[in-house]
This record gives C-alpha cells, sequence and structure tokens, in this order.
C-alpha cells in the first residue's frame, strides 16, 4: 500500500480510538467541540503537507519540481526532490514537543488541541516510516544538525514515539 493511504488510516484511527476513549468515559459528549476537535485534528496533519509547498516556492524555486509544480500534482509524484523539508526534520520535532505541553497545559480550545494532534500524528507518523520502511531516509531528518550515531537516532526515534503516546492521550 501507499504511504498517502497509511496516513489516512492512521490519522482516522487515531481520531476514531480517542474519541472513543472519551465518549466511553464521560469525558466528551458528540456535540460542536468534537466536530472542532475533529476538523483540527484533519487541519493539522493537512498542514504538514504545505512544507512541501514552502519548499517549492520560496526555498528552491530554481529546482525541476517548483517548475512542474502543476505536472507532478496530476502524477502524484509532488515528494520527489525535497530532502530539506522544515517540518520533517528533528528540530521542528523539538518545537512540536514544546507547543505539545504548552498546548496541554495552557489551552482548552478544542480545535488548538485537534490541530497539535493532527501536526504529531503525521510528523511521528512520517518518522516512523522513515525508521521502519525507509531507512535511508532517517537521515534526511536530521540534516540541520551535525552527523549523529546510529544509537542517538534510536534513542530520538523512540524517545519521540514514547513523547507522542504520552501525550496524545491529553490532547
Amino acid at each position: 500500500m501507499k504511504k498517502l493511504f497509511w496516513h489516512q488510516v492512521v490519522l482516522f484511527s487515531v481520531l476514531a480510538l480517542l474519541t472513543l476513549r472519551r465518549y466511553l468515559t464521560g469525558a466528551v459528549g458528540f456535540n460542536t467541540s468534537l466536530l472542532w476537535w475533529w476538523l483540527g485534528g484533519m487541519v493539522g496533519f493537512l498542514f504538514v503537507f504545505a512544507d512541501r509547498l514552502a519548499y517549492a516556492f520560496m526555498s528552491h524555486p530554481e529546482e525541476a519540481l517548483s517548475l512542474r509544480l502543476k505536472e507532478l500534482f496530476g502524477k502524484g509524484k509532488i515528494i520527489n526532490g525535497q530532502d530539506k523539508l522544515i517540518m520533517r526534520s528533528v528540530l521542528f520535532l523539538v518545537v512540536w514537543a514544546i507547543l505539545t505541553v504548552l498546548t496541554l497545559t495552557s489551552i482548552a480550545n478544542t480545535f488548538s488541541r485537534g490541530f497539535m494532534l493532527g501536526l504529531g500524528t503525521h510528523l511521528v507518523f512520517d518518522l516512523g516510516w522513515d525508521y521502519f520502511f525507509a531507512r535511508k531516509d532517517i537521515n534526511l531528518w536530521f540534516w540541520q544538525i551535525r552527523n549523529v550515531t546510529l544509537i542517538e537516532k534510536n534513542v530520538f526515534v523512540w524517545g519521540t514515539f514514547v513523547f507522542y503516546a504520552l501525550t496524545v492521550w491529553f490532547l
């Protein structure tokens, strides 16, 4: 199966499981706040795709991707040639983690919480995909910092998985 298909499966599974858990525990009813939470999750998940457009139009307008964007959209090959994306980096994951903690402790808005959940779900999914299925692509997450050892990469990836699992329960 293609990665895009699994993106959708993961997002809707996470949202559905968390909705079911909250409903069964009485933490949420089926009302507009739930709809806003779901909408925030979907917008946050889709927001990561905007990184590719920023790469194409702002960071590297001279690349073939920028010049042939319509053609690549039509063929479903938008990801070709993009290896230094801001949102797919270790530093952005750290920023997401900080923003997630601030969201958990300071924001009650359901759309904002859903946005952070969707954003994190997409980033962690991509990190996991690269770690388990596209082993060579895991190095692209570290493009903004020095070369890291395999042990450091493993610690970071598994630490990110644990952080996501702990925080997603409360978003």
